[in-house]
């Protein structure tokens, strides 16, 4: 690691999470960022390796990047990528808006007062309605082709309030993930020696011999996969410009089962099943990984479908949503706590002794100093996020509680990237669901969901994006380069701290510069609906102002578990825990665990053509030609992912040149 290394990344970072979200909302047809293998990223990786680098070399052999170097600029960036879009940006800070504006036209909010039961300091000038706060806010306040405004024009005195409280909030939960990242580092990487697909795809770009020659370049099978998926790439971007050209189709389609079984293609999710499109990197991604894996991932969204038909017919109700939970939903979160126990289960030792040291400062033996300051860190973060919480107005057993299960799926969201290769991948678990059904809607009250509501959109809006897996990603590689794990650490914390200072005030300035965009309406506006039912519901009873003044006390002593609760997320965990011991157990069972988490997640159905597509190939090419085989075809595989993503991004360029050149959108197109 090195001086150059650290502001290289720090630049890009900051490009990344500041120009990144800009560009996001206000570029058309832009995607900087898009699930867990961003296209800008791992391009930008290729090139530099495949072209910029070596460039760099032949000018002067000093201003040549080393793959430790690359590693760590790599890590940062990829981090800043949890901030971009739907980590973070995506709903903050418009969600502090959009419900203010919203209430002006809700006659249902008004005559309930949801909007005042909101603690001021969660929404922009602490939730009243002004013109220049709120309507300069959704419309732009510059003229068309002079849309620069100073940043002194934004009316900060609305801001500095909900910048500060969710600032924190922000701040202390990206820091705990970080830390959480570099405590698991070495149990996940050294002892258990999980995969990580994505880490090992980058680290192969940066592994060299003593002449300071990629290693993998000089693989004929890996030109094979590139030149394969370039042709096929290039001849489909084309196809986007010039649509008379001829066109490699992607997309297969089955829609004669749909047909021929109307009802069982009408059940959620079946549409993947009968829409199958074919992504090739994907297709390589699961030939990489264990045969149970890539096999359970591919058949996850079928065994869900005829669940969820079965239970359909049966007249079980599987109605529901993020916010006030369901069947579908309890069952995930029951598989994922049943995964999160697992995890601990398995590294108990470590952590225990890390912990042990970590709190009372007493050398412990098989303990990593990297990872007992990360302990400590995590510890101090997640207290500061819930006292934070607890300040703005949740009792202190449910902000705990809270920032628990954002953890929680931060946790293992990350563990099934790094073994399971889900690059794309949301649960269909949110936080106030469970809390619902743990407490029951008329225990928590209509001011507690806000409060739910607007922590989960901001936090963990869209999982598939969310922070903890590029963290994990970025310190396999940088680690596999032969980096310190507390030295990135240290890295990404201190980039994400200046890349957040920046972030969030450009956000709100851009915002009110072009309009702001995105979908904090949607979200945002549908925690204050729920509220109002709730509100509605309570008032009836009676029992509303009594709700309200609930303590921690009176909301634990009242809490009514739903049964549907209990038993979808019992059933959740006994399944998961069963898969996982017959796994662990008999050689011959043919199921992951992540089978059970795959169940009710639409990008799970995305993919599932091409996990499968994957799993056949690999098992293929295992029976007939063996392990040294499987071993040959690796390179091949690692080709098409570089040829996919390198292509992809080339496309990408073309467009932003088209939008700089014309100030006109390109072809639409999106990889994933």
């Amino acid at each position: 690691m090195t001086i150059r290394a650290i502001i290289l990344g720090l630049i890009g970072a900051v490009l990344m999470g500041a120009g990144g979200q800009y560009a996001e909302k206000y570029i058309p047809g832009v995607r900087m960022v898009r699930g867990h293998l961003p296209v800008n990223v791992f391009g930008a990786l290729i090139f530099l390796v495949l072209l910029i680098n070596p460039l760099l070399a032949r000018l002067r052999r000093r201003l040549r990047l080393s793959g430790r170097e690359i590693a760590v600029i790599f890590a940062m960036v990829l981090t800043a990528c949890g901030i971009t879009d739907a980590g973070l940006m995506r709903f903050f800070p418009n969600s502090l808006v959009y419900p203010i504006q919203h209430n002006q036209t809700q006659p249902g909010w008004q005559k309930m007062g949801v909007l005042e039961m909101t603690p001021p300091s969660l929404l922009a000038n602490g939730g009243k309605y002004s013109e220049e706060v709120v309507e300069n806010y959704v419309t732009p306040m510059g003229e068309p082709g002079k849309r620069v405004i100073p940043i002194t024009a934004v009316p900060w005195h609305a801001w500095r309030r909900p910048l500060m409280t969710w600032g924190g909030i922000i701040i202390f939960t990206l820091l705990g993930v970080i830390s959480l990242s570099v405590l698991v580092h070495r149990q996940w990487a050294a002892r258990e020696r999980i995969r990580y697909p994505l880490a090992e795809f980058a680290s192969s770009l940066l592994q060299r011999d003593e002449q300071g020659r990629t290693i993998i370049f000089r693989n004929r099978m890996f030109w094979v996969g590139v030149a394969v998926m370039a042709t096929i790439r290039g001849i489909n971007g084309l196809y986007l410009w010039f649509p008379n050209s001829i066109e490699i189709p992607m997309v297969f389609d089955f829609s004669a089962l749909r047909d021929r079984f109307p009802e069982f293609m009408a059940t959620p999710l079946a549409w993947g099943i009968y829409s199958a499109r074919l992504y090739p990197a994907c297709v390589a991604l699961a030939f990489l990984l264990a045969s149970d894996i890539s096999f359970s991932l591919g058949i996850a969204t079928f065994l869900g479908v005829v669940a969820t038909y079965i239970m359909i017919t049966m007249g079980v109700d599987m109605s529901g949503g993020y916010l006030v939970g369901g069947v579908r939903e309890w069952t995930s979160f029951g598989g994922f706590l049943a995964m999160a126990v697992i995890l601990v289960y398995i590294g108990r030792r470590y952590y225990w002794q890390t912990l042990k040291q970590a709190v009372t400062f007493v050398r412990q033996p098989e303990t990593d100093l990297p990872a007992v300051w990360a302990c400590r860190a995590f510890i101090m973060c997640s207290t500061g996020a819930a006292a934070i919480l607890w300040a703005v107005g949740l009792d202190l057993p449910l902000a705990l509680l809270t920032i628990f299960l954002v953890m929680l799926m931060f946790l293992v969201c990350a563990r099934l990237n790094a073994e399971c290769c889900t690059f794309f991948y949301k649960p269909a678990w949110m936080m106030p669901g469970v809390l619902v059904g743990l407490f029951g809607l008329s225990t928590l009250g209509p001011k507690v969901i806000i409060i739910l509501g607007l922590v989960m959109f901001i936090l963990t809006g869209d999982p598939f994006e969310c922070m903890m897996p590029f963290v994990v990603n970025g310190l396999k590689v940088a680690t596999d380069t032969g980096n310190k794990v507390g030295r990135v650490g240290l890295a990404l914390a201190g980039g994400l701290l200046v890349t957040l200072v920046v972030a969030l005030p450009t956000a709100i300035w851009a915002d009110y510069n072009n309009a702001a965009q995105g979908q904090g309406l949607r979200y945002a506006c549908g925690t204050y609906d729920s509220a109002e039912r709730a509100a509605t519901q309570l008032a009836l009873s009676g029992e509303l102002e009594k709700v309200n003044q609930y303590d921690s006390w009176d909301r634990l002593r009242n809490m009514r578990p739903a049964a549907r609760f209990i038993v979808a997320a019992g059933v959740g965990f006994a399944l998961l825990i069963a898969c996982s011991a017959m796994r662990l157990r008999y050689t011959w069972w043919p199921l992951h665990p992540v089978i059970i988490l795959g169940f009710g997640a639409w990008t799970i159905a995305k993919y599932a053509f091409s996990f499968m597509l994957g799993w056949l190939i690999k098992v293929s090419v295992t029976k007939l030609m063996g392990p040294t085989g499987y071993t040959r075809a690796r390179p091949l595989m690692i080709g098409i992912i570089v040829g996919e993503i390198g292509c992809a991004f080339l496309i990408v360029a073309v467009n932003w040149v088209y939008y700089l050149a014309t100030g006109m959108v390109g072809r639409p197109w999106a990889l994933w």
